[in-house]
């Protein structure tokens, strides 16, 4: 499986910066779902200064999990979905094709 990661940088309340690594997955329907990315210790995680970048891991070396949770300022219920990887490597180059489509 291919997918593209996109790296961002967060801080927390106490000023402490952090990357938190997102992408998205497609569904055998076409559907799209939004996805937290975490990576276990023992593969590393990708460099953020080569995000966003591509890479392949087998289905076998990852799994989805899914949590709901409520909002604190709204109380509406959301839903969480993290893709654990304990495994991966490098995939095709990435390709930025958002202006293909304008002059």
């Amino acid at each position: 499986m291919e997918i593209t990661i996109y790296a961002k940088k967060r801080t927390t309340k106490e000023g402490k910066s952090f990357y938190s690594y997102l992408s998205n997955l497609t569904r055998k329907d076409g559907t799209k779902l939004t996805v937290s990315v975490k990576f276990r210790d023992e593969c590393g995680n990708p460099k953020p200064e080569n995000c966003p970048m591509s890479i392949k891991f087998d289905k076998r070396d990852a799994n989805l999990s899914t949590r709901k949770f409520v909002h604190f300022e709204t109380g509406e219920v959301g839903t969480s979905n993290t893709l654990w990887v304990s495994a991966w490597e490098p995939g095709t180059p990435f390709v930025d094709h958002s202006l293909d489509d304008f002059e």
